[in-house]
């Protein structure tokens, strides 16, 4: 593989960067106001396997917007040098952005500064009004904080205007109703970004590198395409960035911003190489590329300099230089799931499904497996996600393993799961279990169900448990045909034959299961009901960044029907009456394929009987508890590494 292209040197104004391999900046949750020692480990982490650049998260400049990051006052300087020690040993340049959030920040229990006072999104505060006093102060921060990023020997500086967020409210006419000098027409609500691309150079000068990122919203309404090219090409008559960074989304859709797995490689790119072709300095674009052979491609086809692979790098920081060293098999995939990434963040801080060391490096990274102290012989029952992890981190710590599997292939729930519309990339990670199980050694055994006793001939030294978790049976209601009902595994794996012209979907859970089962249902042209006893659609899938375009595809097809705080009063042979828990009426829906999603749980007769063997043992991923992708691996990952 030849790569020339994403692994050649590219020059950022005065700044060489190795390769064209961009970590853009992503929120982590890890900096408590400034650099942590785990932030920066994490960022070391990806230098030491060979990312080009990296970019900051964004850092706020003023005490009215408070970030993760604070840039505003001068104890951020010596933790920017303590990063730049390290980041230095491997070559990797690194930049920090700017940012003031605007309407979306604000202090605690006071009134976000924006363009003008209109309505905070989610909440029932206005937006308090920048005087001119105020949007001077800000300026002012902004250099300050631009000036504290090169005293901290950072190659270069990113303003932030893209995502909807301070200098981007004055630029839109949905957040700009100023009447001033800052309001109105084009060059007004231009001035205040403008301004501070000025004070910014200013206060750096000409030999360090400023850029900017910008971005369309997609959204009606929204700073769009059109909009940007005006924007871009004003910023390019300054004459005072060095390159221009194009991203995707807003605030108000934020699932355009961080694409879950519904989304190719490059989604962002029709929208984004109509703003990079307006300029010769370097760009980089982002979209979830996951691979250096796609953005090898990208740069090749001249859609940008550089390319992002932030949560890629998240999945695993070693990309580049397994890839480049001819082992690509052992980069471990970025599926796409947002659960860890995303969802870490909702829970306190930046995480991955896959990669259990994301974020926890000084204490989990993967160099950090010892050998055991006395290697022996670790059977694992399971080869789902949790069962093949565990086999994986037991066999790195030198031990010979066993793995039995009574199904006919690996996987486990990802079995099914891979086979849902827009679910695909789930598989990957089994697949790279399942590689890194045979370069390591690892004896599987497919079709092999295990007992306890059939264990105990084998005197092994431990045994991880990982025969993950079972629907619960629905409780039909009275009446019903026995069996009228199949689970979404049974639908994705041989249900072919069972969809008809209508189908209704029972969700007792409020996650993907679900989503694929309706989804493969309305593709096999079935026109869909989708019963839920919980408030809204899908609620677990709505902070990750899936529930939305979930929702968006389903209702695009017109044959999709949505029922929350539902349930089945009865069930008919190709029917079903619907009761509700709001007060509407029952309905009586038409149900000739009937999918029941319901809560899972361990089989605890078979985890009892493991458990009383004489040997340790661990119980690990849905049949320890219950739930998604993330807590799986972990389990399986900790208790792997205590053997």
């Amino acid at each position: 593989m030849a790569l020339e292209q994403v692994l050649s040197p590219v020059r950022i104004g005065g700044v060489d960067v190795k390769n064209r391999v961009v970590r853009t900046a992503h929120g982590t949750s890890m900096g408590y106001g400034d650099l942590s020692d785990d932030l920066i480990a994490y960022h070391i982490a990806r230098a030491r396997g060979g990312v080009g650049l990296s970019i900051l998260e964004a850092a706020s400049v003023h005490w009215s917007g408070p970030m993760t990051l604070h840039a505003w006052n001068d104890t951020i300087v010596p933790r920017y040098e303590k990063l730049m020690e390290q980041a230095s040993l491997h070559g990797m340049r690194v930049f920090a952005q700017i940012n003031h959030m605007g309407v979306y920040g604000g202090a605690p229990w006071q009134r976000p500064w924006s363009a003008s006072e209109k309505p905070v999104p989610g909440s029932p505060m206005l937006a308090h009004a920048m005087s001119v006093d105020e949007i001077a102060e800000v300026t002012a921060a902004f250099a300050a904080a631009a000036a504290r990023v090169k005293a901290g020997g950072l190659h270069g500086v990113e303003v932030h205007c893209a995502h909807d967020f301070l200098l981007q409210q004055f630029i839109s006419v949905r957040h700009n109703r100023r009447e001033d000098e800052y309001g109105g027409a084009f060059e007004n609500r231009m001035r205040f970004y403008l301004e501070v691309l000025r004070a910014v150079r200013e206060a750096v000068g000409d030999d360090f590198v400023v850029g900017t990122r910008v971005g369309p919203h997609n959204l009606p309404g929204g700073l769009n395409v059109a909009e940007h090219v005006e924007i871009v090409n004003r910023v390019l008559e300054e004459g005072i960035i060095d390159y221009l960074n194009v991203s995707h989304g807003s605030s108000l859709n934020s699932h355009k911003i961080i694409a879950a797995m519904h989304e190719e490689a490059g989604y962002e790119i029709p929208f984004s190489e109509q703003v990079t072709a307006l300029t010769t300095l370097p760009t980089i674009v982002t979209g979830r590329f996951t691979t250096l052979a796609q953005a090898d491609a990208l740069i090749e086809a001249g859609k940008a300099d550089l390319v992002g692979m932030t949560r890629a790098h998240i999945a695993d920081p070693d990309l580049v230089r397994k890839t480049a060293s001819g082992r690509v098999r052992e980069v471990r995939p970025c599926i796409g799931c947002n659960q860890g990434c995303v969802g870490g963040l909702n829970k306190g801080r930046v995480g991955c499904a896959v990669n259990v060391a994301a974020g926890q490096e000084l204490r989990l990274a993967e160099e950090l497996i010892e050998p055991a102290d006395k290697p022996g012989h670790i059977v694992v029952v399971g080869g789902g996600p949790a069962g093949m992890e565990a086999a994986r981190v037991a066999a790195l710590r030198g031990h010979r393993v066993s793995l039995f599997e009574a199904a006919p292939s690996l996987g486990g729930t990802l079995r099914a799961a891979r086979l849902a519309p827009k679910h695909r990339s789930i598989g990957e990670i089994a697949d790279w279990l399942s590689d890194e199980m045979e370069r390591l050694g690892v004896e599987v055994h497919l079709g092999a169900r295990v007992s306890a006793g059939d264990i105990d001939v084998m005197q092994p030294d431990a045994v991880i448990v990982a025969v993950g978790a079972r629907p619960t049976v629905a409780e039909l209601p009275p009446g019903a045909v026995p069996g009228r009902g199949v689970t979404a595994p049974e639908l994705l794996i041989g249900g072919y034959n069972q969809v008809r012209g209508s189908a209704l979907v029972l969700d007792e859970v409020g996650g993907y299961e679900a989503i694929g089962a309706a989804e493969f249902l309305l593709e096999q042209g079935a026109d869909v009901t989708f019963v839920t006893s919980l408030a809204s659609f899908t609620p677990q899938m709505m902070a990750i960044g899936v529930g939305v375009p979930a929702m968006e595809r389903l209702q695009a097809t017109g044959r999709f029907t949505l029922l929350t705080q539902a349930s089945l009063a009865s069930v008919g042979t190709d029917t079903a009456v619907v009761s509700s828990r709001a007060g509407w009426p029952d309905l009586e829906v038409d149900a000739e394929t009937l999918v029941m999603v319901t809560d899972r749980g361990p089989d605890q007769g078979q985890i009892e009987e493991f458990t009383r063997l004489s040997c340790r043992t661990e119980v690990v991923g849905d049949a320890a508890s219950p739930g998604f992708l993330p807590g799986a691996i972990a389990t399986a990952h900790l208790a792997a590494r205590s053997l």
